[in-house]
C-alpha cells in the first residue's frame, strides 16, 4: 500500500528559512535603497526588526532549534569574515596584477554616505562604509552557514554566485561603472574566492560543533 506524504506547510517552510533569512537584512536594505531611494538606515532597521521577530517566532517553542541556530551563527560569523577577507584580497590582487582601471572598493564610501545621509566628513563616511561592507560579508556568511553549513566549498561557491548575479544586476548602473568587463571579472573572482573560503570554513566549524 502506498502512503501519501503531506507536503510541508507554509509554517514549516518558514521555520526552515527564517533563521537564516534574518541575516540578509543588510543586503536587502541596500537593494531597497538602490532601487527605490529609501533611506538606508530606515530600511535596515525595519528589515532587522521584522526579520528578527519572524526568526524568533519560528524557534520560540523549540529550545533545541535555538541552540543549534546559535551554534551556527557563531560558526557563520567566522566563516563570513574569512570569506570577506578572501573576497577583498582576490579582487585587490586582480586589479594590481591585471592593471585594471576599476577600483575594487568604489562602493565603500557610497555605503557610508548612504548610511549617514551625507552627514559627516569623508573619513567618517569611509569608516561607516567599511563597517557596512564587513557586516554584509559576515551576515551573508551567517545566512549560508545556518542553511548549508556542512556542505563544503562547492555549495559556498554556488551561494556566492547567486550574490554575484544580484550585484551584477544592480551595481553597474548604481556605480556608473566605466569598464563593465573589468568589473565583471573582478566581481566574479571575488565571489568565487568568497564562496570557497566561506564554504570550507563553515564546513570545518560546523563539523567540529556537530562532533
Amino acid at each position: 500500500m502506498r502512503t501519501e506524504t503531506a507536503a510541508p506547510s507554509v509554517a514549516s517552510r518558514w521555520r526552515t528559512i527564517a533563521p537564516g533569512a534574518v541575516f540578509l537584512a543588510s543586503g536587502a536594505s541596500l537593494v531597497a535603497y538602490i532601487l527605490t531611494g529609501a533611506p538606508l538606515p530606515a530600511a535596515l532597521a525595519a528589515l532587522v526588526i521584522a526579520g528578527g521577530l519572524f526568526a524568533a517566532g519560528s524557534m520560540a517553542a523549540d529550545p533545541a532549534a535555538r541552540a543549534a541556530w546559535a551554534s551556527r551563527v557563531g560558526a557563520g560569523a567566522a566563516a563570513g569574515l574569512a570569506g570577506t577577507a578572501a573576497y577583498d584580497a582576490s579582487r585587490w590582487a586582480l586589479v594590481q596584477l591585471g592593471g585594471f582601471t576599476v577600483s575594487p572598493f568604489t562602493a565603500i564610501p557610497l555605503f557610508g554616505e548612504a548610511l549617514l545621509a551625507g552627514q559627516g566628513g569623508s573619513t567618517t563616511q569611509q569608516a561607516a562604509g567599511v563597517a557596512f561592507h564587513l557586516v554584509n560579508g559576515v551576515c551573508f556568511g551567517i545566512a549560508y552557514t545556518v542553511w548549508f553549513g556542512p556542505r563544503g566549498w562547492r555549495a559556498g561557491v554556488m551561494y556566492a554566485l547567486v550574490l554575484e548575479a544580484c550585484m551584477l544586476a544592480l551595481y553597474p548602473g548604481w556605480l556608473d561603472i566605466a569598464s563593465l568587463r573589468e568589473f565583471t571579472q573582478m566581481s566574479v573572482l571575488g565571489h568565487v574566492g568568497y564562496g570557497v573560503a566561506l564554504g570550507t570554513t563553515a564546513q570545518v566549524l560546523v563539523g567540529r560543533r556537530l562532533a
